[in-house]
């Protein structure tokens, strides 16, 4: 067998071999290419269907894109266990684009519109969430942030479905982020340390990052939100929640097991054929 083949196969052998942090982690992708309501939709990996917390149909999926409205209220939940995890890291990857139509109201309260959720959607509860906000002067002085124009957010994590950045500092992004721009957000949940990372375009797990520590509860799956008129209209897109970083980053990938064993099978009989060919010749 030639060496670039068999280097191939040790290669996919060795990474389709590595025995995953959980045995009941489904690895979750949705690009949102289901015009409609979200709800009863299944995500294009992971074989599972989003579920109703409040509201019927959640929130609404358009031009390839999930619309997470301001004032509507709808919310819904997609497991990726069957069970709270309480170990491991998990990485929530998406795009969010704040719209730039209309004015944004400044404010102190910070509220998620998508993040980590504990049990099923009729008993469980937000356990991390992700929103944006313009901070008003109370928030401001409350968690060392600076004043913002209305064409600008600041991007924060925090425990529950809504922070106050007043009584409590936010976790926050370390500079605003301009309403209209298309940014990848990729948070990590590390429940073994009961803390989180939130990083922003970020090039590698080593890229710039916050942490947010004192986390509890236990995740089995990630929400859309809506209701918040704080953060604005959302578009959110190209969802993946991942035991492996760049998964969930949108770079480079681990293959998941069923794709290793297509490969693992194709460059088997292609190795077998060119043995055969090479004995032939010989």
């Amino acid at each position: 067998m030639n060496s670039p083949l068999l280097t191939a196969l040790l290669l996919v052998f060795t990474l389709c071999t590595q025995p995953p942090s959980h045995a009941q982690f489904i690895a979750l992708f949705d690009d949102f290419s289901t015009a409609g309501d979200l709800v009863g939709t299944s995500a294009d990996s992971g074989d599972v269907r989003w579920a109703a917390v409040q509201g019927a149909g959640g929130p609404t999926v358009s031009n390839g894109a999930l619309n997470i409205d301001a004032a509507s209220g709808d919310v819904a939940q997609l497991n990726f266990s069957d069970t709270n995890i309480t170990a491991g890291t998990i990485y929530l990857g998406f795009n969010f684009t704040v719209s730039s139509a209309g004015s944004l109201n400044v404010s102190e309260t910070i509220s998620a519109f998508t993040g980590f959720r504990t049990g099923t959607p009729s008993s469980g509860s937000v356990v991390l969430g992700f929103g944006t906000f313009r901070p008003n002067g109370n928030a401001q002085a409350g968690s060392s942030l600076s004043s913002t124009s209305t064409s600008q957010v600041y991007a924060g994590i925090f425990a529950g479905v809504t922070h106050n950045a007043h009584s409590a500092p936010l976790a926050a992004w370390t500079t605003p982020l301009d309403r209209g721009t298309d940014y990848r957000a990729v948070i990590g949940f590390d429940l073994s340390n009961d803390l989180a990372h939130l990083w922003i375009d970020p090039s590698s797990s080593d890229s710039p990052s916050i942490t947010l520590t004192g986390l509890t509860g236990s995740p089995r799956g990630i929400f859309v939100r809506e209701g918040a008129a704080s953060h604005g209209a959302i578009l959110f897109d190209n969802l993946s929640v991942s035991l492996d970083f760049n998964t969930a980053a949108g770079l480079a990938a681990v293959p998941e097991p069923s794709t290793c064993a297509v490969i693992f099978g194709a460059l088997s009989l292609v190795g077998a054929i060119l043995y055969q060919r090479r004995r032939k010749h010989t």
